[in-house]
């Protein structure tokens, strides 16, 4: 609604085409966008005030998908003024220009359909509450962090510290996993192995065990189980999986680390049957 509002005051107040000089309509245009903007800028700022004061968020950098999908409205908002702030300078009436453009303009939609509706999607993912900022994900094959939820893509942050960009209709057609919606401290490495080694299994859960002894000071006791997850024809999905006292990324890729190499370990002694 307020953005609405600037826009009909932007239109009342600052446009004539047929009366102002050709320096006025530029000055006026370019004093317009920047009011525009700014009133827009501080409608967000405010809005991201409260909404850390009233969730405590405290002091730090505020990540929330409110002030995302804000901002994104805000980046097409600015792209709109822009657009009518050159026809302004130009001197041409915008609805003219659209009208006379319709049939180009309708082309142009059905060639940048995916465009628009990554931008549609972008938008719709920063005011979601299903998916948020920080959040571990599985996206198809990939798995990461939520860094960034951008117009175009969706940013993740993977084990390895690799960046992930997923185009906004890619992962809105994609069956996602949101990991953190559980038990934050649940962590899960997952393995596939040949269908030869089942018969090996518990001695593989043991020497696992014995991988995570050294770190009994940041585990929850007896939290670690082996799960067969699925079994295929060509190989078997295991999921070890075990409980954190605290949320911690640094031990968290510690482990997986020292669980992976264990796991390699294992399959090299005891070979399948």
């Amino acid at each position: 609604m307020a953005g609405m509002l600037a826009l009909a005051v932007y239109w009342r107040f600052f446009h004539d085409f047929h009366e102002v000089s050709t320096k006025l309509r530029i000055i006026n245009t370019l004093l317009s966008i920047s009011i525009l903007l700014l009133l827009f800028r501080i409608i967000i700022d405010v809005i991201a005030l409260w909404y850390k004061i009233d969730r405590k968020h405290g002091s730090g950098k505020l990540r929330d998908n409110l002030i995302v999908g804000l901002s994104n409205l805000f980046s097409i908002i600015s792209v709109i003024a822009i657009i009518l702030g050159l026809l302004s300078i130009f001197g041409l009436n915008p609805n003219e220009v659209f009208t006379s453009l319709s049939i180009v303009a309708a082309a142009l939609a059905i060639i940048s359909k995916d465009f628009i509706a990554e931008i549609i999607v972008g938008l719709f993912n920063g005011f979601s509450t299903k998916i948020e900022l920080d959040d571990y994900i599985k996206v198809g094959d990939q798995k990461g962090k939520i860094i960034d939820i951008g117009l175009q893509k969706v940013t993740l942050m993977n084990d390895d510290d690799d960046i992930i960009y997923i185009p906004n209709l890619k992962f809105y057609n994609a069956d996602i996993i949101n990991y953190t919606k559980r038990d934050l401290r649940r962590m899960t490495v997952e393995f596939h192995v040949d269908p030869r080694y089942m018969e090996s299994l518990q001695k593989i859960e043991t020497a696992l065990a014995e991988t995570l002894s050294q770190y009994k000071d940041y585990l929850e006791l007896g939290s670690h189980e082996l799960k067969v997850a699925n079994i295929d024809r060509d190989h078997v999905e295991l999921k070890f999986q075990y409980t954190l006292k605290s949320v911690s990324r640094d031990i968290q890729r510690e482990i997986r680390k020292k669980l992976m190499r264990k796991m390699l370990e294992s399959l090299t002694t005891h070979p399948p049957l």
